[in-house]
């Protein structure tokens, strides 16, 4: 890789990692609406590579406000301690989306096109609901530590693949990890995920920056690399259907905001279910 292209990639990846922890030590409320907007950002990107430009504005925009609604509303819920039953106000937007998709004239809306619009909310809505459960401890009390860590681990798999993918599985005769979704992912880069997720979890550990035993530091470390590696191939899947090189341009360097936290999308959720399995949240 040209040393211009790997100084915007670290340049880019260091103004995100800034950003993002900053963000979130910073005050809740900054954690709410830099991951609101972060979500906002991602599900235009979405909508970008399914529909591609200039059609079903209507329905766009307000999914896209029923989705940022939700996710603020349960921030700003956790956090107040208010009863959850009054996200049920973010029916009136749901409805008004059904009736934009029964009322667009702009394009016919078919059912591929209805499920691209709805598929957001399990993709992207959803995962970030589920950060929220790593951002409160069991009091209630916001307390991002937990999360910190996990983002990192998410973070270091990630460099692992690339810098072992680079590094040994582009040369001749390097055995492939899936050739048909991405021609670059090698098992090279599956090792990379692995040492570099793993040592990660070990300095943590015996940093004691948040308080685990080692073995569910190991678990989550194994979870971490496993679904990372399968949302990064997932939205590959996605880009290869829709015949797009990156979701975006927003990072330097790295594309879009779901190229950045493709892996992340998988791998958050399904540690913080494995810490609900083991009464760690």
């Amino acid at each position: 890789m040209a040393k211009s292209s790997l100084l915007k990639r670290t340049i880019g990846a260091v103004l995100l990692v800034v950003a993002v922890i900053g963000g979130v030590l910073l005050h809740p409320l900054s954690y709410a609406v830099f991951f609101s907007a972060a979500l906002v950002v991602m599900i235009i990107e979405f909508y970008r590579m399914a529909l591609g430009r200039g059609t079903h504005t209507a329905v766009r925009v307000m999914m896209i406000m029923l989705c940022a609604a939700v996710f603020l509303a349960s921030v700003l819920f956790k956090l107040y301690h208010v009863d959850c039953k009054w996200l049920l106000l973010a029916f009136p937007l749901l409805a008004a989306v059904m009736f934009a998709v029964l009322f667009d004239r702009q394009d016919r809306i078919d059912r591929l096109t209805v499920q691209d619009l709805s598929f957001v909310l399990v993709y992207l809505l959803l995962p970030f609901l589920i950060t929220n459960m790593l951002m409160f401890d069991a009091s209630g009390t916001y307390s991002p530590y937990l999360f910190i860590a996990v983002i990192v681990m998410v973070w270091m798999n990630d460099v692992g693949g690339y810098v072992f993918g680079s590094a040994f599985g582009q040369r001749k005769g390097s055995h492939k990890l899936a050739p048909d979704i991405s021609p670059k992912k090698s098992w090279a880069g599956v090792a990379g995920c692995v040492i570099f997720t793993f040592v990660t979890t070990v300095v943590i550990y015996f940093t004691g920056f948040y308080s685990l035993k080692l073995w569910q530091w190991l678990c989550a470390a194994a979870i971490v690399v496993v679904f990372g590696i399968f949302g990064d191939l997932f939205e590959s899947l996605l880009k290869r259907h829709y015949a797009l090189k990156d979701s975006g341009t927003i990072v330097i360097g790295h594309g879009g905001m779901l190229d950045r936290f493709d892996g992340a999308l998988f791998a958050i959720p399904a540690v913080t279910v494995f810490f609900i399995l083991v009464n760690i949240i």
